[in-house]
């Protein structure tokens, strides 16, 4: 699998923020020792933005007019690569290693360490039937709100409740959620992801698109599973066996073991 990589990418920060460009030095690292091929992004265009975003949303970014600890204000141009690389990503059915993340922005919102809904811009260029498989710990409120409703795209999510951001406790129509207890153990994990996997394959989708948090894993700071670094690699195969043309995009995780998470869950793919 190609990995979608800009180093501008790890060039703001903020001291102290767990959303540090430390999480994907990491796993940059880990990928280019063993020699995955990088590509490098463009980013997105406005117009691309707009697929998913209202011009308000996108002014409000572009502007930084707005103040929010978890998600503070920072250069436009690091939101529009994010999604940029999340585009390539699904052009070369690559993994995008990319930040911030997406899956909490919503059509007029930012939150939880994101600004622009990468995947989703990604699947509405696409304008494939596609499921959207969440593994982040933390439920994407800002996908099922703007897919909620669609004919063309399922969006399917495994994680922790209670947890930030207090939604997906329910399913509802094409959005399909699996919350968790915390320190739900792996192998109720894994189960939970087949059962997840069956409704996929029931959708029959041309394209799947995974938001891959690795904040699922034993030691991530800021949740409570049980994942193992054998884990991902578990998880990476049971996504591979699909058969279905996919992509790849980073959302959460905040370890410092998160350079072998990502290197044993790409390997699941052979």
């Amino acid at each position: 699998m190609k990995i979608v990589y800009s180093p501008e990418c790890l060039e703001y920060n903020s001291p102290g923020h767990p959303e540090s460009p430390e999480r994907v030095k990491r796993i940059y690292d880990a990928l280019k020792a063993e020699g995955y091929e990088f590509v490098k992004p463009e980013p997105a265009t406005e117009k691309d933005i707009l697929l998913v975003h209202s011009e308000e949303h996108y002014r409000r970014v572009e502007k930084g007019d707005y103040e929010s600890i978890e998600t503070p204000p920072i250069d436009i141009k690091y939101p529009l690569l994010s999604a940029g690389a999340a585009i390539k990503a699904m052009d070369v059915a690559g993994f995008a290693l990319t930040r911030p993340p997406g899956h909490h922005a919503g059509r007029d919102t930012l939150e939880g360490f994101c600004y622009f809904n990468n995947t989703a811009i990604a699947v509405r260029k696409s304008g494939k039937r596609t499921a959207i498989l969440d593994l982040d710990t933390h439920h994407g409120n800002g996908t099922q709100s703007i897919f909620l409703g669609s004919r063309d795209v399922l969006y399917v999510s495994l994680h922790q409740a209670p947890l930030y951001p207090m939604t997906g406790l329910k399913s509802d129509g094409n959005c399909l959620n699996f919350p968790l207890f915390p320190e739900t153990p792996e192998k109720v994990y894994i189960e939970t992801l087949k059962k997840a996997m069956e409704r996929i394959v029931s959708f029959r989708p041309d394209m799947l698109a995974v938001s891959m948090g690795f904040d699922t894993y034993e030691k991530d700071p800021l949740a409570g599973q049980k994942v193992t670094e054998k884990g991902y690699r578990k998880i990476g195969e049971m996504i591979s066996a699909l058969g279905i043309p996919l992509f790849v995009v980073l959302e959460g995780g905040y370890s410092e073991d998160i350079g072998k998470l990502c290197s044993s869950f790409l390997s699941g793919f052979g």
